[in-house]
């Protein structure tokens, strides 16, 4: 019972991620491939919101984290991700997106830059909800090279802003200024992608497409693309909600789409997507490797292994009774893109 109650209160600790952890196997940081010319790079699982529908129980209200990562070491990234780019053999589009808000990473402007300088990588998107977004910031980042912005807004409201964002301070205006400003003074483009929370911000949605169309987002890509809201066993889950089964969801795309003129779908081709080569399963499900514990893993009690003489991916270890150091025989349990779950 007292081991239960402690546990609650474990204080959550960030590690940096540096040579030689491996940059591919967690969901939490690194690369992940799923067989397209698209690699997710995740350089934080840092966040400074509190949003109410967060899938992954992010910032500082997370009551399922204990553990927090940032890539801090830029050649190691540039080296991995360089490395999968050529076995990919295409043009790449980098998307910095993750578990946390990309623009938490102290040298965020320095990501872009160094991805960008990687021969194959055509193009660097990266995924926000604003609230680290400033005139200055924003500039740097399309002086790096920075070509698009999805943007995760879910009212122009400011007050339902603040609410949903779980921060006083969020200022959904600042953002769409700073925003606007980027867009017409540089070659950034923009993408939004409102979550659609039913019978919370059906209206604002309305409100967030007119504003889209006003100002015109979309030099290379699409303008907007509505989000599903899905309640993820790790993530946080509003009250009053009801989760829309995919063909209900589908359905009420089409039916906004024709009430606001707006297309809001889009083919793999218009995003510029294809189909590439995906990353080998180094390890079987079901197979047996032994590990050497590095670090805590992002949610509580999980732990990150690496296999012991190999240090070729990073898996999540549960269900262990460990600490950092030990080395023990694991299981692998899971292996889809890449993604290492495994357990004693």
């Amino acid at each position: 019972m007292w081991e239960l109650i402690a546990l609650r209160f474990v204080e959550r600790v960030l590690t940096e991620v540096r040579e030689p952890i491996p940059l591919v196997g967690s969901i939490a940081f690194g690369i992940i491939d799923r067989g397209t010319n698209v690699l997710q790079v995740r350089i934080t699982t840092v966040c400074s919101m509190c949003c109410k529908f967060c899938s992954v129980d992010a910032g500082p209200c997370s009551k399922s984290r204990w553990a927090d990562f940032v890539v801090t070491d830029l050649e190691w990234l540039r080296a991995w991700v360089n490395d999968v780019v050529k076995f990919k053999g295409v043009p790449v589009e980098v998307l910095l997106d993750g578990v946390g808000d990309p623009l938490e990473h102290p040298n965020v402007v320095g990501v872009v830059r160094t991805l960008k300088s990687i021969e194959g990588v055509a193009s660097v998107a990266l995924e926000t909800h604003g609230l680290k977004l400033n005139e200055d910031l924003a500039f740097s980042l399309a002086e790096a090279g920075l070509d698009r912005i999805n943007l995760s807004i879910e009212t122009l409201d400011e007050a339902k802003a603040k609410e949903l964002a779980g921060r006083p301070d969020y200022d959904v205006r600042r953002v769409k200024e700073v925003i606007e400003k980027v867009f017409r003074e540089t070659q950034v483009d923009i993408h939004v992608t409102p979550v659609l929370l039913p019978g919370i911000n059906d209206e604002d949605i309305k409100e967030i497409i007119k504003w889209v169309k006003e100002v015109g987002f979309g030099k290379r890509w699409p303008p907007i693309t509505i989000q599903k809201y899905v309640r993820h066993k790790r993530g946080r889950k509003m009250k009053g909600i009801k989760e829309m089964t995919w063909e209900e969801f589908w359905n009420y795309v089409s039916k906004l789409e024709k009430e606001t003129g707006a297309r809001l779908r889009w083919t793999m081709e218009e995003w510029g997507m294809m189909r590439a080569r995906k990353l080998p399963e180094l390890y079987k499900r079901g197979e047996v490797v032994k590990v050497e514990i590095v670090s805590r893993g992002l949610f509580r009690d999980e732990w990150l292994g690496v296999p012991v003489g190999r240090r070729d991916v990073v898996m999540t270890v549960v269900n262990a009774d460990v600490d950092v150091g030990r080395r023990i025989k694991v299981k692998v349990r899971q292996n889809k893109d890449n993604i290492y779950l495994a357990s004693p």
